[in-house]
């Protein structure tokens, strides 16, 4: 063959491929498997864990120098699941208590906050209580209230669980 023959078939050749592409049938639109309602379709939402309620928060006190407090909250979940912490210190659940099946509380003593938190002389603490799902990273949103501490003979103010 000589070479216009070749270049010939060639250009008959590509000529022919273009216009078998501009045949072919458009792409079909689809739409993803899982937007398809023919495989199925639902709603969700995500669950959450209750708030605990503080019922009472109270502080004890020997001749205006505080003492200790006692907070006392209610939750739909056992004693494994509450967390009770001062200024985001975690308090040991051993010194949380329940009578039956009725509310929790704790009383904390002023030498083990002192222990938690270091210096109790005229200080304003948060008092968070938290619902835990052990083994997850799982809370509830924080009941919280404000231990404040007036110091040796109350002389920094007045000390009060609000």
């Amino acid at each position: 063959m000589t070479r216009p023959w070749r270049r010939t078939i060639a250009g008959v050749l590509g000529v022919g491929v273009l216009v078998g592409v501009a045949l072919l049938p458009a792409v079909q639109p689809t739409e993803a498997r899982f937007t398809d309602p023919e495989y199925a379709a639902g709603s969700f939402t995500a669950s959450q864990l209750t708030t605990p309620t503080i019922t009472s928060c109270s502080v004890t006190n020997l001749l205006g120098t505080f003492t200790g407090f006692t907070i006392t909250w209610s939750s739909g979940y056992l004693k494994p699941q509450q967390r009770l912490s001062i200024n985001n210190v975690a308090v040991d659940n051993a010194n949380v208590t329940q009578s039956g099946s009725g509310p929790y509380s704790a009383t904390i003593s002023s030498g083990l906050l002192s222990t938690l938190l270091g210096s109790l002389l005229g200080s304003s603490n948060t008092v968070r209580v938290e619902a835990v799902l052990p083994g997850t990273a799982w809370v509830s949103p924080a009941a919280t209230r404000t231990l404040s501490v007036g110091g040796l003979l109350g002389l920094g103010g007045n000390n009060t669980c609000t």
